[in-house]
């Protein structure tokens, strides 16, 4: 995870350790959850109403768990991403 963030601050890097790791945790834990939702589906439907459903508790997961992951990476993104000069994008030779 450390790898999206090169040219961070160490000291910030350090800092933020242990979101690094609930967000390492939590992406590796919503592919487990997609893998079961791929297996079970996200939603039970009746066998003799297609009309009534319901969402399986996989489903729900995968929505709070989502949620989460991307909380934490826009904390992350907000503290630990390196802002770049605009003037040396490496587009100049295109102008």
């Amino acid at each position: 995870m450390k790898n999206e963030f090169p040219g961070a601050d160490d000291n910030k890097l350090n800092a933020m350790e242990a979101l690094i790791e609930q967000a390492a945790y939590e992406r590796l834990y919503l592919q487990k959850l997609n893998e079961q939702a791929i297996e079970t589906g996200l939603v039970q439907i009746h066998p003799e109403n297609a009309s009534l459903q319901r969402a399986l508790p996989v489903s729900n997961a995968i929505a709070k768990h989502s949620a989460t992951l991307t909380n934490i990476m826009d904390k992350l993104f907000k503290h630990l991403a390196v802002e770049m000069d605009d003037e040396d994008d490496g587009l100049d030779d295109y102008e």
